[in-house]
């Protein structure tokens, strides 16, 4: 099927990050755009409603009926073997994945730029969105976040250029095992590193090497070119076998200079990818900088949720050991003389119980670490893991951390009145369903204050 030529499109899972994004790339494409989800608090439910975008809760086969031209699925919510899916496929209606489509999309475009890694993707597709906007150019992006520097999270203006995260997870767990982004169709690849994550579909790091070395070498003609962060040793090998005539590297010393409105040593390197993507365009180099020094970061990366009396609440998608040290140093280089509290929801039980002892470690760099239950995903059952939060928080204190306490998320406003103090940093992660405690550490917030 021609996307292009698609008008009505039903899309299962909408509320999702990826699947909000495309929805709004093909609602400003001038398709009829609606779709399904639950009724849980959201944080692209805002951007929807403002685009509107309308929404059935709940999946009921009722609502696939003949006037949907095109059924897009998440990869949550069963994905391919979703009610809703299935009975668009007894209907003969045709079916694609988020990254079916996406790359469907994508291939409308006359420059394509796909940016992977398994830490910073979203900020980089951002910041590049970002500044391709500045530049006033004629673009459509997609990025992994409700919005970000005043941008929802997916956008259109133009063919010239497309700029989109590529995801390595597979596009419908144990139906479509294809790593997402190999779905898509470059023209530039930006890669910012190769780190051991999602354990539930990659055994090792090895497999996720193997990913990302497949995608890479989707890089065959003249005029692709690979950008990667040059310290990663996997990606200097990985280059070093591509038979393609640009290949650009970039390091923290290519963003020394930059004036950035976005903390940490991983935001600076991440800024140093973009400016190498625009260097290699021949983009007037000035400009990119100061587009650059403008944006404010985004949606539950680092964001500022709330503050009183001196204290304040943050919020950051990060749910890796390696994202988690990386928010930590980034908010004590910002706030070097404050106590940081740190309160982690564990996203996933495979990913909880495969990097147990990261977790410990990285949490104990905060003054208090506070850990929630884990937020598990439909495709997991706990009865087959040997872990939970009160166990991880058992080992960290037989390890002599003593800074690292467990306590259910519903009863964090209670807990936070007794240790809260006027001036603490406090900043909630994970990739589940934190931020829906804000309410409650706000509160908590204010009677201690």
């Amino acid at each position: 099927m021609d996307i292009q030529k698609t008008q009505n499109i039903y899309m299962v899972g909408i509320k999702g990050v990826g699947m909000t994004a495309l929805a709004l790339i093909l609602k400003k494409m001038n398709k009829n755009v609606w779709g399904s989800d639950l009724g849980d608090e959201y944080k692209t439910d805002e951007v929807l409603k403002k685009n509107n975008i309308s929404i059935s809760l709940g999946f009921k086969e009722q609502n696939i009926n003949d006037d949907i031209d095109l059924v897009i699925t998440t990869a949550a919510h069963g994905g391919l073997s979703n009610i809703e899916v299935q009975k668009a496929m007894e209907r003969n209606i045709v079916v694609m994945t988020h990254a079916q489509a996406l790359g469907q999309v994508m291939n409308l475009f006359k420059v394509k730029i796909s940016v992977c890694g398994s830490h910073g993707k979203t900020t980089v597709s951002a910041m590049i969105a970002f500044v391709f906007a500045k530049l006033g150019k004629k673009f459509g992006y997609h990025v992994g976040v409700s919005s970000f520097s005043g941008f929802d999270a997916g956008g259109f203006s133009g063919f010239d250029y497309f700029v989109s995260e590529a995801d390595e997870y597979v596009a419908s767990p144990g139906i479509d095992n294809t790593p997402r982004f190999m779905y898509q169709n470059p023209d530039i690849i930006i890669c910012t590193n190769i780190d051991f994550d999602h354990p539930d579909v990659y055994k090792s790091l090895d497999e996720v090497n193997d990913a990302f070395t497949n995608f890479l070498e989707k890089l065959t003609t003249k005029t692709c070119k690979l950008i990667y962060y040059k310290n990663d040793v996997l990606l200097q090998k990985i280059a070093g076998q591509l038979l393609i005539p640009e290949i650009h590297t970039y390091d923290l010393d290519d963003a020394q200079n930059l004036s950035l409105n976005i903390s940490g040593k991983h935001n600076r390197l991440n800024a140093a990818a973009v400016l190498a993507l625009f260097r290699s365009m021949g983009e007037d180099e000035s400009q990119v900088k100061k587009a650059i020094t403008e944006f404010r970061g985004s949606s539950r990366r680092f964001e500022k949720i709330y503050e009183n009396f001196g204290s304040i609440l943050y919020d950051d998608y990060a749910h890796h050991p390696m994202e988690i040290v990386a928010t930590i140093e980034a908010a004590r280089a910002q706030y070097p003389t404050r106590r940081l509290l740190v309160i982690f929801q564990p996203h996933t039980y495979s990913r909880t119980q495969t990097f147990k002892s990261g977790f410990i470690n990285a949490l104990a760099k905060a003054d208090i670490s506070i850990v929630t239950e884990i937020y598990s995903s439909k495709r997991e059952a706990a009865k087959n893991f040997s872990i939970s939060s009160p166990q991880l928080v058992e080992e960290a204190r037989n390890q002599g951390f003593k800074n690292i306490s467990f306590c259910p998320i519903d009863d964090l406003s209670i807990k936070l009145k007794t240790i809260l103090k006027r001036g603490d940093v406090i900043v909630t992660m994970g990739a589940g369903s934190i931020y829906q405690a804000h309410s409650d550490i706000i509160r908590a917030m204010n009677d201690v204050m």
